[in-house]
């Protein structure tokens, strides 16, 4: 037999709520639980719809309120309860922001009471103690024995403080999403309840040059991590060491992942709160000093970002014609920066106002070509055709080398990772 349709969407709402990092194991669990109620419900006596109704119509008003009741009053309980009462105001509000998502997978509008006993949103993290959180991992992070884990949190929170992602948006960045120079950063946006076959958002945000320093630190840290991870290595934020797989091995004992490996967004919320905890105990008594949260979420919320959109899936011909400018503005500089070995010294034309010219257009080219989605190995394949090969020159056209080496590593390359000067 058929399952019903309605049943059937539910249950697809479902399976994509569970796969949305965004949302936690537990609401995933409250979700499921509310759309087992409502296949309970509709083949209630006292509900007005049944599994033959549209799945929109299991969102309207009169049929969410007779659900509502139904479920405060225990009708909707698998097992029997001796002496049922009414359910809290808590397991009430539970159900409403439960069907809100539900609805919002499915794409359909909700007409939901208004929530019961609403807590007030807790209080983003004020300027002053997110300023004082980034210069005290700074000036941690440039002391020898920090540590690397120290060194991915300070990048970390950089980025969220200038772009304000939700952990499972920072945990989906690859290297593919830092611009050649560091400037900017991309985000896939995913907000909660999103319907499951809707795309994803894509918004390209500017990094401040302490974060763009915090984030070069990191690269560099991350290219010994990543040396002997098998395959690509393209996540930009990866285990400082290993940890346990969840599963048994072959003869019992646990199988470990190695360090190096795409970090999870439960794992960055441990790191996150380790560091705050530590930080909260040594400013301790320090005046003007309030106990910042240890949850990231209050010091996203605290952010300004000034977003720009970008494609989710770049525009051929528009790519086309940011690679030609690319590769038009590579041949250009070209001419100023010379191909070097390791036996052999040139210098570099880099002052004369034809070359400053070159380097301004070369950046402004290879940035547009990014923004639209272009690839870093594309864009490299264009400036080696136009003359710039070495890491000298790729410098002088804009790219980080920390950048460079963890482009070469993802693609499966290697790259001698330049100090910096």
């Amino acid at each position: 037999m058929t399952e019903p349709l309605v049943l059937t969407a539910l249950a697809r709402a479902v399976a994509g709520v569970r796969l949305d990092e965004d949302v936690s194991a537990a609401r995933s669990r409250q979700v499921e639980w509310v759309a087992g109620e409502l296949a309970l419900v509709l083949e209630h006596e006292e509900h007005p719809l049944d599994t033959t109704a549209p799945v929109a119509k299991v969102f309207e008003a009169e049929s969410v309120d007779a659900y509502l009741e139904l479920a405060a009053r225990g009708e909707l309980r698998r097992r029997e309860v001796p002496a049922p009462e009414r359910t809290s105001d808590k397991s009430r509000q539970v159900r409403i922001e439960a069907l809100g998502i539900l609805a919002a997978a499915l794409g359909v509008p909700a007409e939901l009471p208004r929530l019961p006993d609403n807590p007030p949103a807790k209080t983003p993290v004020a300027r002053r103690p997110r300023s004082i959180l980034r210069s005290s991992l700074l000036e941690r992070a440039d002391i020898r024995g920090g540590g690397v884990e120290r060194v991915r949190l300070l990048a970390m929170i950089g980025v969220v403080l200038d772009a304000g992602p939700r952990s499972g948006e920072l945990c989906r960045q690859g290297v593919e999403d830092l611009a050649p120079d560091l400037s900017q950063t991309r985000l896939r946006r995913r907000p909660q309840g999103t319907p499951v076959d809707a795309p994803d958002t894509v918004e390209l945000l500017p990094l401040s040059r302490s974060t763009q320093a915090a984030v070069a630190r990191w690269l560099r840290e991350r290219a010994a991590l990543v040396a002997a991870a098998q395959g690509s290595a393209d996540a930009l934020w990866v285990s400082t060491r290993g940890n346990h797989a969840g599963e048994p091995g072959t003869r019992g004992n646990a199988v470990t992942r190695p360090s190096g490996m795409p970090l999870q967004p439960r794992g960055l919320s441990r790191a996150y709160t380790r560091a705050v905890t530590a930080l909260n105990m040594e400013m301790a008594g320090e005046p003007g000093w309030s106990p910042l949260p240890v949850r990231m979420e209050q010091l996203r919320r605290g952010s300004d970002p000034r977003p720009r959109r970008g494609p989710v899936v770049p525009d051929a011909e528009r790519a086309a014609r940011l690679l030609a400018a690319v590769t038009r503005a590579a041949a250009a500089l070209a001419e100023h920066v010379p191909a070097g070995t390791a036996d052999q010294e040139h210098t570099l034309d880099l002052e004369s106002t034809d070359a400053l010219a070159a380097r301004v257009e070369v950046r402004r080219a290879q940035l547009a070509a990014w923004s639209e989605g272009i690839e870093h190995q594309v864009q490299l394949a264009a400036l080696a055709g136009a003359g710039l090969t070495d890491d000298r020159q790729l410098a002088a056209a804009g790219w980080h080398p920390a950048l460079l080496a963890a482009v070469d590593r993802a693609a499966g390359t290697g790259r001698a990772l330049l100090q910096p000067a």
